[in-house]
Order: structure tokens, then C-alpha cells, then sequence
């Protein structure tokens, strides 16, 4: 039986699991990222977490790992807004410390590889994985392949401009999808509405027992995320659009939303021809069998 380690490097945490080529998670582990401290301290930590998923019986075929603003080509980390170690050669600091083959991508982009091996996109060919967490990612298939652009970072749909001089943006511009459609961006809303800071588990209690506060923020982000889905509709035209992530554990009710609002506002060709569905492996280990599926598909 062969194995892999799939690692998902995010704004808030790092989520790392010791997979096997049928998708079973054999073991998984996490822990904060705190990109605030040195690079050094986070893949000294990071070493030691893949350690503790082996023992002298395992023997891995590879290592995958997601990560925003990775150089797919270089390994070379770009600046990413929901990081802060700016620009830095990761691929090559990360070979300098694993023994295994590495294989690195957008985190978006793995989550993509994730629902087209083992998810909702096995049998589609154009899709658009949404992945609506501390950030807005989205990894797009056209024609059966990902698309990666001229430095790896094609598809960054959560910085297309849905408000103009709107909401300042980690990348530090203003108005970007992920400043409204995010779990930060929906904690702005509320703190809008309410005048309160809450926690995203919190909002989405509330939520759930239909506060009227909190069904007001969630449509307004439900709105938002289908004005930004409608731009990537009319250039890619997916057969569906992937919703991961945080805000996406909502489940249906949400879901509806969000298409209910996109056939409000797509251009009309496409209004009864693009599907929104809700991601069926990333509640809690989708990114992470994402970047497992690079390691097993590589060959």
C-alpha cells in the first residue's frame, strides 16, 4: 500500500496526515503556523510533526504541500498576504530538511487536485474549486488540466475587485473578494452589523439558530461571493463552482445562497448551466489529501 504525506500551510494552521493512495487518513496532526516567528522556528515544528506521523513501518513515496503564493516551478514563496515571512526560496529550505520527494503547489490549487482524484470534480473537466477560509483561494481546471499561469499563481480569484476602494486587503489593496467573502471577511460584517467582534464558531452558531443578525450577514456574504463568482463565470465558464473551506461547512442552506444570488447576476447564457456544490472531502482533511494527491499522480 503505498503512502504519502499531504501538508495544507495556512494563514491560521498547518494540517498535515499520513494518507494512503485509496484517500484513507491514517494519521493526522495540525498546529498554528505563527509565520509572526521565524521561518526556521515554523520547519523545525514542521519536522517534528511529520516525524510523529511515522514510525519504522511506514514508508513514504513522497511528501505534498499547499501553500498560498508558492512558485509551483521554484518552490519560492511570494509574498503572500495571510503570511508573513515575505519572499523566501521554501521549496529549497524544505528539501534541506525532509529526505523525501517534495511536490509543491497553490493551496487553492491542491484543493483542486483533492476534488478532481477523490471529490465532487471526478468527472468533470472545468471547475473551480472556492476556497473560502482565513482567505479566498480558487484552484480552476480548464480542459482537464490546472491552470498555473507563467509563475505558478494563476487563479487568484479571491483578489478580483468586487468593491472599489472598499475593504483594505492583506495584499494591500482595497475591495478584493476575500475581504467580504472569507471567515475574516464575514467577522468584518458582523462587526459592521453589531458593532461586535465574535468568533467564526460563535457567527455561525448564531447563524444556525436563525438570529436575524447573523442570517443578514451571512446573505450579504452569500451576495458577495456570487458577484465575485460571476466575473470568474463569464471569462472560464466551470461546470461547477467547488465550495471548501471554512464558511463552506455551513453546508446547503449557504450554498443555496450563494446560487441563488449567482443566477441573479450571471450573464444570462449561463444562468441554468453552472452548478454550485459543497466540496465533499474538505470538511476537515480536503486540502490535505489535495496535496497527498500530488505526490500519487506526479508519476
Amino acid at each position: 500500500m503505498r503512502k504519502a504525506i499531504g501538508i495544507d500551510i495556512g494563514g491560521t494552521n498547518t494540517k498535515l496526515a499520513l494518507i494512503c493512495e485509496s484517500s484513507n487518513i491514517l494519521k493526522s496532526s495540525r498546529f498554528p503556523t505563527n509565520s509572526h516567528l521565524p521561518i526556521k522556528d515554523y520547519l523545525k515544528t514542521l519536522k517534528n510533526h511529520i516525524e510523529s506521523l511515522l514510525n519504522d513501518k511506514d514508508e513514504i513515496i513522497g511528501i505534498g504541500i499547499g501553500c498560498p503564493n508558492i512558485d509551483a516551478r521554484s518552490g519560492k514563496l511570494i509574498n503572500p498576504p495571510n503570511l508573513k515571512w515575505g519572499e523566501i526560496p521554501l521549496g529549497p529550505m524544505l528539501a534541506d530538511i525532509l529526505d523525501y520527494p517534495l511536490f509543491l503547489s497553490n493551496d487553492a490549487n491542491i484543493a483542486a487536485f483533492g476534488e478532481k482524484f477523490w471529490g465532487e470534480a471526478r468527472h468533470m473537466d472545468d471547475f473551480i474549486v472556492v476556497t473560502l477560509g482565513t482567505g479566498v483561494g480558487t484552484g480552476v481546471y480548464v480542459n482537464g488540466s490546472i491552470v498555473l499561469g507563467s509563475t505558478g499563481l494563476a487563479g487568484e480569484g479571491g483578489h478580483l475587485t468586487i468593491e472599489m476602494n472598499g475593504r483594505a486587503c492583506g495584499c494591500g489593496q482595497k475591495g478584493h473578494l476575500e475581504c467580504y467573502a472569507s471567515v475574516r471577511g464575514i467577522k468584518e460584517t458582523v462587526k459592521e452589523i453589531t458593532g461586535k467582534e465574535r468568533k467564526f464558531r460563535e457567527i455561525a452558531e448564531h447563524y444556525k439558530n436563525k438570529e436575524a443578525t447573523y442570517v443578514e450577514a451571512f446573505d450579504r456574504t452569500a451576495k458577495y461571493l456570487a458577484l465575485g463568482l460571476s466575473q470568474m463565470a463569464v471569462l472560464l465558464e466551470p461546470e461547477a463552482f467547488i465550495l471548501a473551506g471554512g464558511i463552506a461547512t455551513i453546508g446547503d442552506d449557504f450554498k443555496d445562497k450563494v446560487e441563488g444570488y449567482l443566477k441573479e447576476i450571471i450573464y444570462g447564457p449561463f444562468k441554468d448551466e453552472i452548478k454550485v456544490l459543497i466540496s465533499s472531502i474538505a470538511t476537515e482533511h480536503g486540502a490535505v489529501l489535495g496535496a497527498a494527491s500530488l505526490v500519487f499522480h506526479s508519476e
